[in-house]
């Protein structure tokens, strides 16, 4: 004789609300009796699985979620005609202790997602039943146990998803945010429960930051919550032994612990699989019942679920993937370069967050004192380039601090991570690549056992690509600007116009194409301009000064090698900022000019185009094409209100695009697995979208 198993079906609300049609849950009901299938309680399914009784004859649990009203007024009565039972999961937070409404007292039904808006939103529990039809309820032989006080969530990542204001944005949201923005933003949301998962803060300026919950601080809200769901369900029950269904059918080990001593005697999940004698109570099995499921669907599961090897084929496991607790970036590196910023930029966007950052670092580098500041742990490491005995010591670490992410800057350290991972380290590996040189030939090798290569720019993506890095393995987490707020474009008008460039005389700088420019602009009217340029050496500008004419140079204004502060200040009283460079990646300085609010004249090399949109918020020339960036640099001097609208566009981009907030959720979403390729939306920006 094969092995019983017990059916179990999950439905919602039942009417012309938006869940089951009442013609298709009399449909199912019929399927039931036309199986030979009868009702049995979850207590009665419960003792079961402890093999304290046994079942005799076709049997099924129906069960059904959330407390919807409908159960009262459609689904109760349609299974007492039949001298059917159910189980029903309410949540006692929406409960009010109210008489029970008469046949007119309930309101027009609204679908579920509609109701749970309006209860988290509005505390409107009118579509969910009441103390006094909870009890009407237990009356008719039905039992009610404990949904959770009210259907919490949390976001589960930080992918944008949609705002507030869509009509499909995710009523979770309204659970989270402490009111209503048509603005803000929906991400993918899962159990507050089980999901450590991101909170959003909402300060004066109403824009909403997030941050990550401790497994301490879900774990108190676990306890809170299944003590008060427990009592509130004993008192309108009177029954000692009280039951779980887990929101969205999500759990874990340490949820189920806190839910365990709290008192329950059985949790219900929406895993697949056999619900049989000497099974785990607290692992009921249930099959959810979509609305659009036929009679003949049901008496298909029945089949497939009655017995216990059938079940156990035909399962569903759920896996749960939650957002890292713990990232560490390492890197060889002695120099304080763009990617070692950017690398700084990373554990402060992080620990925004509050995902805790551990970096590794040679001790003679300048970055252990700048990525302490930035809040991250140290980690001195002298062994970088023994890569196996480094590797090793990785392996350590990530044990010891309970690392998720190992996140590699630098030759040394990617072929480290690289060794470690393939040696049986368990993390997700990264490795970053803020260059747009070609790497070496076996640079895809040491990719291979990474989750993504992370680039800062698309081109610099499409060069790896070219290099044999599949493109499902790149990932673009752009830049951001962390530096002080350097006001936006200035509204005093004036005189004259000052043109910048930053840089060095290095040949794929452009400073000589900067020049020439200069030239072409100054053979036309040349009044009340200044061009300046930070970071050359005076003792180089001989060599320059004999190939432009002295005229021009009578308008150069060379600042020399300057301290960052120093420069800040020099973007800070210019009107336009001109990156002439024949190879370039994403400069830091351009970021900065946007945030001074000045319009940019670019060469069309590396990431420059992609932040930087022809007639947008600046202007895009080939690269040598100094007669073009005169004519672009004459435009904007001729058009104050011109600078004024680009600068506003690149203020706006660095405050809302490229803010280290929008870089720790980009880098978070990378972490988890999306490894998107998308252009930054300048365009939207611009026109207010």
């Amino acid at each position: 004789m094969f092995a019983k198993s017990i059916p179990v079906f999950c439905y919602h609300d039942v009417g012309p609300g938006g869940g089951h049609s009442v013609e298709r849950f009399r449909e199912h009901l019929d399927a039931i009796e036309s199986a030979g299938y009868s009702t049995v309680t979850a207590a009665e399914v419960v003792r079961f699985m402890r093999g304290e009784t046994r079942l005799d004859g076709r049997r099924v649990l129906l069960t059904f979620d959330d407390g919807h009203f409908s159960s009262r007024t459609v689904i109760a009565p349609e299974l007492a005609r039949r001298g059917m039972t159910g189980c029903f999961f309410v949540l006692p937070g929406f409960t009010d202790d109210r008489p029970a409404r008469g046949e007119s007292g309930f309101p027009e039904p609204l679908p579920m997602p509609k109701s749970l808006i309006n209860a988290h939103g509005n505390g409107d529990h009118s579509q969910f039943m009441n103390s006094g039809e909870i009890r009407e309820m237990l009356n008719m032989g039905m039992e009610i146990h404990s949904h959770g006080m009210r259907h919490n969530g949390v976001f589960r990542d930080l992918a944008f998803r949609e705002t507030m204001s869509c009509p499909v944005a995710h009523w979770g949201a309204w659970s989270l945010y402490p009111g209503y923005d048509p603005d803000w933003p929906v991400f993918k949301v899962g159990s507050a429960y089980v999901y450590d998962g991101f909170q959003p803060f909402v300060g004066q300026d109403n824009v909403p930051r997030f941050r990550l919950r401790s497994e301490a601080d879900r774990l108190a809200f676990c306890r809170k919550d299944f003590r008060e769901s427990l009592e509130r369900l004993r008192e309108l029950s009177g029954q000692a032994e009280q039951y779980f269904c887990w929101p969205w059918g999500e759990f874990d080990a340490a949820a189920e612990a806190e839910l365990r001593k709290a008192g329950y005697s059985a949790a219900f999940t929406l895993e697949r699989g056999p619900n049989s004698r000497g099974g785990d109570p607290f692992r009921i099995n249930r099959v959810g019942v979509g609305r659009k499921k036929t009679g003949a669907w049901l008496e298909q599961r029945l089949k497939m679920y009655s017995g216990k090897v059938r079940a156990s084929v035909f399962f569903k496991r759920f896996t749960k993937r939650d957002a890292p607790h713990c990232v560490l970036l390492a890197s060889d590196s002695t120099k304080l370069s763009g990617g070692s910023r950017q690398m700084i930029n990373n554990a402060q966007a992080l620990n925004g967050l509050g995902i805790r950052t551990i970096a590794m670092l040679r001790p003679d580098s300048p970055l252990v004192a700048e990525m302490r500041e930035a809040g991250a742990e140290v980690v001195e490491y002298e062994g970088f380039r023994k890569p196996f005995k480094a590797a090793s010591m990785l392996k350590r670490l990530v044990r010891e601090k309970h690392v998720d992410v190992v996140h590699t800057f630098h030759n040394r350290a990617y072929k480290m991570g690289a060794i470690a991972r393939i040696t049986g380290g368990k993390f997700r590996f990264f490795v970053n690549r803020g260059v747009i040189s070609r790497p070496n030939d076996v640079f895809f090798l040491w990719t291979a056992p990474a989750d993504a290569v992370i680039c800062n720019s698309m081109e610099c993506a499409e060069v790896l690509r070219r290099r044999h890095v599949p493109k499902s393995r790149l990932a673009v987490v752009y830049n951001a600007y962390c530096g002080l707020d350097l006001g936006g474009p200035s509204t005093r008008k004036k005189r004259g116009v000052r043109v910048l460039y930053i840089g060095n005389t290095a040949h794929i700088k452009g400073f000589d194409v900067f020049l020439k420019a200069m030239e072409a602009f100054c053979e036309d009217d040349a009044r009340d301009v200044e061009f300046a340029a930070v970071g050359i050496e005076d003792r180089d500008l001989p060599r320059f000064a004999e190939a432009v004419d002295s005229g021009a140079m009578a308008r150069f204004n060379n600042c020399g090698v300057l301290s960052h502060a120093e420069t800040l200040e020099q973007i800070r009283v210019s009107d336009m900022l001109v990156v002439p460079s024949r190879k370039e990646s994403l400069p830091n300085t351009l970021l900065e000019a946007f945030d001074a609010g000045l319009p940019a004249v670019v060469t069309r090399v590396g990431g420059m185009p992609e932040v930087v949109r022809d007639g947008v918020n600046g202007f895009v020339c080939e690269s040598e094409d100094a007669k073009c960036i005169a004519e672009r640099i004459r435009r904007l001097r001729d058009d104050w209100d011109l600078r004024q609208r680009m600068g506003g566009v690149n203020r706006a981009v660095v405050r809302t695009l490229m803010t280290r907030e929008a870089k720790g959720r980009n880098l978070v979403n990378v972490y988890m697995g999306q490894n998107t390729l998308r252009l930054l939306p300048v365009e939207e920006v611009a026109h207010g979208e």
